[in-house]
């Protein structure tokens, strides 16, 4: 056994806060690689355990670590770099490692934001991740992405099994695995998103080490679901397809939920997703005005025809019993308060059985970033910012914006405005025979309850709206 002992942590949005949507497959497949060199692993998702920082820092105290790496996320780096401070305090001799989105997008600058970091990695480290723990050779690292993803082993879930990871929004989903298909989006154009500047192409698994994992994920690890967590699957393409076939051919018939683009949504594709057990999908469909769907970039074609592609992937999903949870975007760029309410007129009367609104966001990378700090209306150091009246892009306030998204929330998933809603729902779990799920949400119907008329979870301080 080597005489390294490392520790990997996925950081949390707030600390002490619980979100189990989904695993670190990042740091997991990382202490995979390095488990299988003979080095010792700790692998901790905050996220997922509601750790205090005085937990946090006893872990440490007791661990007898010599490396701590950390997950960089741009809304979260002040809680990933103290954790770096932390594992300092207890331990100065401790090699601290920090990578992630954030490490890419900024790359060396990094070393200047956090001085409690020692060793910075941007890209993807699996390849090298052992020569960086055992033979450092410079505190920075831009290490671009790996071309053959079926190189990589399956990662090591053992890691955090004693977690049920069980949420899909507002749906208890059950005991569930998450994977990558693929890595890197095809599309790569939406001008709000910051993938197109980590400049990591679309590369494919091959369908049979994707369904090997699978029938691992079933038989060995016997969970009860799988989140495909890609960044948008394909439902319509050659290789989605293909694996969807092995999966039944090969009897796997574990539920799974994927994130999707309803342009990407055939009648082929959604009759094999439910073929295959697919439960759900997560549709970003973002807005219905084709201003915003044009300036957002988010189809090719004429974006007057958004609105009916939505629709057919809804009824396609209504068809074959797939739930649809589906997310948009409140106060983007220069939309105004009525064409906000077209988009939450649509989610209320559409075929989705759950709707979630998010806020506008200016992301470190993006095309709209890009603008924004070009044009003068945020700083270059604003990493993200909620859009605001003050940047001169739009008539609301953020707090406005924050309350427009509570409204939506309510207006389309309450059960006393959309009762028709909950009976679609109900009619697709009982087709699907998928009973595990309805004891489960019964079950937690008061948390559910809660979610739909009580507080959002956007309990942001103002100073922490714009950084």
């Amino acid at each position: 056994m080597s005489v390294e002992s490392v520790l990997l942590v996925f950081p949390p949005d707030k600390w002490g806060n619980v979100e189990r949507f989904c695993q670190p497959l990042g740091i997991l497949t990382l202490a995979t690689i390095l488990k299988r060199e003979g080095i010792k692993v700790t692998v901790i998702d905050l996220s997922a355990e509601g750790f205090s920082p005085l937990r946090m820092m006893k872990l440490i105290a007791n661990g007898d670590f010599t490396h701590i790496g950390v997950t960089v996320m741009t809304p979260f780096r002040r809680i990933a770099y103290s954790i770096l401070q932390i594992a300092k305090r207890v331990n100065s001799n401790i090699t601290t490692l920090a990578g992630g989105p954030h490490v890419t997008y900024i790359k060396e600058k990094v070393l200047l934001e956090c001085s409690y970091i020692d060793i910075a990695v941007a890209g993807e480290a699996e390849q090298r991740i052992v020569d960086i723990i055992r033979n450092p050779e410079k505190k920075f690292y831009d290490l671009g992405y790996i071309k053959d993803i079926d190189a990589l082993p399956f990662p090591d879930r053992s890691f955090v099994r004693h977690i049920e990871y069980n949420r899909m929004t507002n749906i208890w989903i059950g005991d569930s695995a998450s994977m990558k298909w693929v890595r890197g989006c095809s599309w790569r154009k939406c001008r709000f998103c910051s993938r197109s500047v980590l400049t990591m192409a679309h590369r494919q698994r091959s369908p049979e080490k994707i369904v090997e994992e699978i029938a691992i994920i079933q038989n060995e690890l016997k969970y009860k679901n799988i989140v495909v967590i890609d960044d948008s699957l394909r439902v319509n393409s050659k290789h989605t397809k293909e694996v969807l076939r092995l999966k039944i051919k090969e009897g796997l018939d574990i539920p799974f939920w994927s994130l999707a683009r309803a342009d990407h949504i055939d009648e082929e594709g959604a009759r094999l997703m439910r073929q295959a057990g697919a439960t759900g999908l997560l549709v970003g469909l973002e807005s219905v005005v084709p201003r915003m769907i044009d300036m957002y970039k988010k189809i090719s074609g004429n974006p007057r025809n958004w609105s009916h592609t939505l629709s057919r992937a809804f009824d396609l999903a209504d068809e074959y019993q797939l739930i649809i949870i589906a997310t948009f975007i409140v106060g983007g760029p220069y939309e105004s308060v009525e064409e906000i309410q077209k988009t939450i007129d649509f989610c209320r009367t559409a075929k989705i059985d759950i709707s979630q609104p998010f806020p506008f966001l200016y992301l470190i990378g993006s095309d709209f970033w890009q603008q924004a700090v070009s044009n003068g209306n945020i700083k270059p150091d604003q990493y993200y910012s909620y859009n605001d009246r003050s940047f001169g892009t739009t008539e609301l306030t953020t707090e406005e914006i924050f309350d427009l998204v509570l409204k939506a929330e309510f207006i389309t998933n309450s059960p006393l405005i959309n009762p028709s809603r909950y009976v679609r729902l109900i009619r697709k779990l009982v087709k699907q025979k998928n009973w595990s799920l309805i004891g489960q949400n019964i079950l937690r119907l008061p948390l559910i309850i809660k979610d739909v008329w009580g507080q959002h979870t956007y309990e942001i301080v103002p100073e922490e709206l714009h950084e």
